[in-house]
């Protein structure tokens, strides 16, 4: 059955931000990219440490999984796979881009 998908709220956010701007060009390719997140996102709840350390943090820190153009940084916690953070593949991240309540 896999662990429980659970988003934090800065996640939810940019994942809406991420469908809102691909969708003002094209409301079919925002609505496939969710559909494949999903997918995604179900594929890696059964086998949660698939996903490779973030290279800018190393191990130990989040992993994360490549939908492209978008970069899922998740933390497993056992009983839920915690969607923490969700960035274009393009943007550089460290920790100082990240918001500190999440």
């Amino acid at each position: 059955m896999g662990l429980r998908i659970r988003w934090t709220e800065p996640a939810e956010e940019q994942f809406a931000e991420q469908l809102d701007y691909i969708g003002g060009f094209n409301a079919e390719a925002a609505r496939a990219l969710r559909r494949k997140v999903d997918a995604s996102l179900q594929h890696l709840a059964e086998f949660p440490d698939m996903g490779r350390w973030v290279p800018e943090f190393g191990p130990g820190f989040y992993r994360e999984i490549l939908v492209r153009p978008l970069r899922l940084l998740y933390e497993n916690h056992g009983d839920a796979l915690v969607v923490m953070y969700v960035h274009r593949q393009k943007e550089a991240i460290g920790p100082d881009t990240f918001d500190e309540q999440a």
